[in-house]
């Protein structure tokens, strides 16, 4: 049974992992988890330092943007929060990140090739192309990928992962972010890329699920 106070505490706990480890920048990004109540979210809020996030700071909002309770203004991205719980009805967590390597590999229109196990399990991870941040169409745009999966990487933005809980949403955004280093520490170092055999990764594709 989610309570809304774990669903906050959550929230601040993860956002401080995010921002030490670089996935969020000051202002950039924002994290969401479902509330109490299944027409409610709990969502950080816009243009507020990230480093500093307080249980206080919080927004609980219905799918229109509406505040239920909490001061101040919700993320500009609430309606891609909201789309992306709607076609993935067991999420109870959601991120949306700046990730660096992440943002530059979208952006450059790379695959993950198997280079290790966490890239095949990141094989179904969509490109959404660049539409207005905090628009309806990045909202559908996002929505639409993660259909396929439960990580897109948005175009010239960053990336948004979802998961039954809030640490398997910023566990997805951390892989995406790592395998995307990998690649680039492969692309830079230059050379034949090696990657694992193909009978392994049909084998190893089935393990995806579970993440």
């Amino acid at each position: 049974m989610r309570s809304d106070a774990d669903a906050k505490k959550q929230i601040i706990e993860i956002a401080n992992d995010l921002f030490a480890m670089g996935h969020l920048t000051p202002t950039g990004g924002n994290l969401s988890a479902r509330a109490a109540d299944d027409d409610k979210i709990w969502i950080t809020p816009s243009q507020l330092y990230k480093g500093s996030l307080t249980l206080e700071c919080l927004l609980c909002i219905r799918e229109d943007g509406s505040i239920v309770e909490g001061e101040g203004k919700p993320s500009v991205e609430y309606q891609m929060h909201w789309g992306s719980y709607r076609v993935r009805p067991d999420a109870t967590g959601a991120v949306h990140t700046h990730s660096p390597a992440a943002t530059a590999f979208g952006i450059t229109n790379q695959k993950f090739p198997p280079i290790n196990t966490d890239a095949i399990f990141l094989a179904d991870t969509q490109i959404v192309p660049w539409f207005m941040p905090g628009s309806s169409e990045l909202a559908e745009a996002v929505s639409e990928a993660l259909k396929a999966s439960r990580g897109a990487i948005l175009q010239c933005h960053g990336l948004m992962a979802v998961g039954k809980t809030m640490r398997d949403a910023a566990t997805r955004a951390m892989m995406i972010e790592e395998t995307a280093k990998l690649y680039l520490y492969c692309k830079q170092f230059g050379g034949e890329v090696a990657v694992i055999p193909p009978e392994w990764v049909e084998r190893l594709a089935g393990f995806a699920a579970f993440l």
